[in-house]
């Protein structure tokens, strides 16, 4: 009985470690925390580049997942937790799908991840937001700071929410994502700066709740 009372405390033990981060802050600050609804969000890309004639390629990433922390009447507490599966990458065109997963790009045998958590908020005199924290492209982790906008979201018959939006640019070759790529038979020139948007909407973790 003593060794099953052991082995009951050095699990609760072992969960109490690898609870999240974000986890821990939404506790500490008594934000509640939301899961990310991933068929109202969405994470897409826009690539410049040239040939004989300018061009623009949006993509998007189907398969991502993520946790906010977020109370409304403490916006400077909220914290992001975004993670995007490299090979759901859509062009809408299969060939360059399969150069941006190579590792000339993404890599995504490699680095099958993106992941975005932010370490910090500051609420601008406008009211938006200004988050600071940690993306890891390529296996490559930078330090950026990104604007973010939010409302309050309810729905009909559904528990009440938040949506958060951010467009801003990263330089791909910090992450090096430095391939080339060839567009009717032409070699394409790729911008360095890469636009990101990023919209999520949320719906409360009511695991996370209890």
């Amino acid at each position: 009985m003593a060794r099953m009372r052991l082995s009951v405390a050095s699990a609760a033990a072992v969960m109490m470690i690898i609870a999240t981060p974000i986890m821990a802050r939404a506790q500490e600050t008594s934000s509640s925390v939301y899961m990310l609804d991933r068929a109202a969000s969405m994470v897409s890309f826009t690539l410049y580049g040239s040939a004989i004639f300018k061009i623009k390629k949006d993509g998007y990433f189907r398969d991502f997942s993520g946790l906010v922390s977020y109370n409304p009447e403490r916006p400077d507490d909220t914290r992001v937790d975004l993670t995007v599966r490299a090979a759901s990458i859509d062009t809408q065109n299969s060939t360059h799908d399969e150069l941006l997963k190579s590792d000339e790009f993404f890599d995504v045998e490699h680095y099958p991840t993106i992941h975005f958590t932010s370490e910090s908020t500051n609420v601008q005199p406008d009211g938006t937001l200004s988050m600071t924290g940690d993306m890891t492209i390529h296996g490559i982790t930078k330090r950026l700071t990104i604007p973010v906008t939010m409302r309050r979201t309810t729905g009909t018959g559904t528990p009440s929410g938040a949506a958060f939006a951010s467009t801003f640019q990263i330089d791909r070759t910090d992450f090096g994502l430095n391939g080339t790529a060839r567009e009717y038979g032409f070699r394409v020139s790729i911008s360095k700066k890469v636009q990101i948007h990023i919209e999520i909407a949320t719906r409360p973790d009511t695991q996370a709740s209890h």
